[in-house]
């Protein structure tokens, strides 16, 4: 293809001419800007470096979600232009072109490339990445670290839940696939966290995945305290383990410890397991475990044959109805004793063979009501003459069963029953 530079044969326009009589082919199109454009580009740029400012205050205060600073866009188009220079802005930048009929002005030179520096290379400002920040980390096959978000919601007040330190919550939480909230009220709501309620429920975890959490929570809190506090948390961890009935009072264990850790972030302290206060929240907590696992009641309509309305009663094991009597020529065994002292079946309690029945691991809670005695974990009738023998109370009288709680007998085995108690 042919260009022809010279014009249309005939026609001529002051417009298109130059000084040299032809009209500019390519490049840009020199524009001036007024005095009034420039205080204007000015302003926004003033109003940029607010801006980033302000970023680079949160970044200084621990924020984790802070955006990137804004470039320098326009300060090139006005400075050393405030008399009115020329120059060529952006589109939609307010500038304006040589009006038809007047002498444009001169022609802006093309960029110029450099060449090769000699000496250190200077990082670019607008990349992303580089390599001196690179040069810090390493690929790691199995990445163990805590991420920043964590350390975040320590820093302001709040407990990280355990499920917050599984595998999976922390590669969650490594690779920015949690939401976030503001917390706090007034000046504290700029403060942005990871929403804690995007994760599973503490209270729903099992006794293995929160011994290996509670591990994980220790080496942040290596990381995160000094050294009298992280004893303090690795003695209270040691006491919940040292339990040989940890098995059984687990959910107490882990309701204490979500008060212990809760507590600790609002207002930091060592943890002494030889306090007062220590024993008589822990046993609180399985106080609590006990009652919340006693079966409730719920009142019934009156009786279809004669007689005062009474409760519905729960359905448990009766040894001494007829239905559970074994027959004389069926062949069936009998059901085997339990024993009050062991815990074990097999003999009553006034022959136990054991020296120590108390010890934790050998022990059964049992509850009494006017119905009579019942373990707790199965909802099993205790009989106090059934385990213990008629030897203990001296009493001709059969086995009375259910045993009332409001008799004197009754009174001074419920004393007995509490003295083996933990």
């Amino acid at each position: 293809m042919v260009h022809n530079n010279s014009g249309i044969s005939g026609l001529s326009s002051s417009f298109i001419q130059t000084s040299g009589g032809k009209a500019p082919i390519g490049g840009p199109v020199p524009v001036t800007f007024s005095a009034e454009v420039i205080g204007v580009l000015k302003k926004l740029d003033i109003i940029r470096l607010e801006r980033n400012n302000k970023r680079n205050e949160k970044r200084k205060a621990g924020e984790a979600n802070v955006s990137e600073d804004e470039d320098d866009e326009i300060s090139p188009y006005f400075l050393g232009n405030s008399t009115g220079a020329n120059s060529v802005p952006p589109e939609g930048l307010g500038a304006v072109p040589n009006a038809p009929g007047s002498a444009p002005g001169p022609a802006v030179p093309d960029p110029v490339v450099p060449g090769p520096v000699a000496g250190p290379v200077v990082a670019n400002p607008k990349l992303l990445f580089t390599d001196k920040n690179a040069a810090t980390n390493s690929f790691r096959a199995n990445d163990n670290t805590i991420p920043n978000a964590i350390f975040s919601l320590a820093k302001n007040g709040i407990s990280p839940p355990l499920t917050l330190f599984l595998p999976a919550s922390l590669a969650r939480i490594r690779s920015s696939n949690v939401k976030t909230v503001k917390h706090g009220t007034g000046e504290s709501t700029k403060v942005t966290v990871i929403d804690v309620s995007d994760f599973p429920d503490e209270t729903t975890m099992e006794q293995a995945v929160w011994n290996s959490s509670y591990n994980t929570f220790l080496s942040f809190m290596d990381l995160a305290a000094e050294a009298h506090i992280v004893q303090g948390f690795s003695r209270h961890y040691d006491h919940i383990l040292s339990d040989v009935a940890v098995e059984t009072w687990f959910p107490a264990y882990r309701n204490f410890d979500r008060t212990i850790r809760a507590q600790f972030f609002t207002a930091p302290y060592i943890i002494d397991i030889h306090s007062a206060d220590y024993r008589t929240a822990l046993q609180a907590a399985k106080d609590a475990y006990i009652w919340s696992n006693l079966p409730s009641h719920t009142p019934s309509g009156p009786r279809a044959s004669g007689g005062s309305g009474g409760r519905e009663r729960v359905d448990r094991h009766k040894p001494y109805d007829r239905e559970n009597r074994p027959q004389s020529d069926g062949g069936q065994r009998r059901k085997p004793l339990l024993c009050f002292r062991c815990g074990r079946t097999g003999h009553p309690a006034g022959r136990c063979p054991e020296k120590t029945p108390n010890k934790h691991s050998r022990e059964f809670v049992i509850y009494a009501n006017s119905d009579g005695l019942f373990r707790i974990s199965d909802q099993r009738a205790v009989c106090m003459l059934f385990n213990c023998g008629r030897s203990w109370f001296q009493t001709p009288h059969p086995c009375l069963h259910p045993l009332r709680r409001r008799s004197p007998r009754s009174d001074r085995l419920y004393s007995q029953l509490n003295a083996n108690r933990v």
